[in-house]
């Protein structure tokens, strides 16, 4: 009996010694309240409206030349080139005509050593279609002639009628050194010797077409014309 009184009087005495323990416990209780009762007046939650975002532009494509627009079709006049003006020399003893002057240039003849001018070589060409005389013929002419050098022309015609090679033979006198040709459609040299040459086509000539070599010899002495002269081993004619 004398315990259960002591028990009973240790508790007052405990709460007596610590009164903050009962305001602790009585303000936890009450934030428990307050927390139940506002979940139990909170409404369901609403889902937020979906809100369309602003349209999306997309860059127009730039206009190009030549199409249509808004306010009509742009086209751009072709700009005529401008006329060529031919240079003129004006006569100063009239003054009322002008001359047209040729602007390609004019090739002077070569000066020989005696102050003469030689003739200028004739254009090597593949000539006009030779007569049908069955062989191909040769003819060597002279041109020019000076104490160290002369110039001729060598004519070949192919009068069979097929294209066929050809080959020139040709032999001088002890005297001449040296030779240049030239021809438009192509002439190979070959030396033998001393004054001993032959010529021939890069390619074969056409049925009835003739081709003209110019020839240009040096010398120390000797005579102008071959001593022989062949084409495809027969005679060729001199003059």
């Amino acid at each position: 009996m004398a315990g259960a009184t002591s028990g009973g009087r240790t508790l007052p005495r405990m709460i007596a010694s610590a009164p903050w323990v009962v305001v602790l416990v009585g303000t936890a209780v009450l934030a428990v309240l307050l927390v139940v009762a506002a979940l139990s007046f909170r409404g369901p939650e609403r889902p937020a409206a979906w809100a369309p975002g602003p349209p999306m532009v997309l860059p127009a494509p730039a206009a190009t030349t030549g199409e249509s627009t808004e306010t009509g079709s742009r086209t751009t006049a072709p700009v005529a080139p401008p006329a060529s003006v031919s240079p003129s020399i004006s006569d100063s003893s009239s003054g009322s005509s002008a001359q047209q002057v040729d602007p390609s240039p004019v090739e002077s003849a070569p000066v020989r050593s005696d102050g003469t001018r030689s003739p200028s070589a004739p254009a090597p060409t593949q000539s006009s279609p030779a007569a049908d005389t069955g062989v191909v013929s040769a003819s060597y002419r002279l041109q020019d002639s000076d104490a160290g050098s002369f110039e001729a022309q060598l004519v070949v015609r192919n009068g069979t009628g097929r294209s066929s090679d050809w080959q020139v033979e040709l032999r001088f006198n002890s005297g001449v050194s040296g030779i240049r040709a030239s021809s438009g459609p192509g002439v190979s040299v070959t030396i033998k010797g001393g004054g001993w040459y032959l010529l021939s086509g890069t390619g074969q000539l056409g049925a009835g077409a003739q081709q003209s070599v110019y020839l240009r010899f040096t010398r120390t002495g000797g005579g102008e014309y071959p001593a022989l002269c062949t084409v495809n081993a027969a005679a060729c004619g001199t003059g």
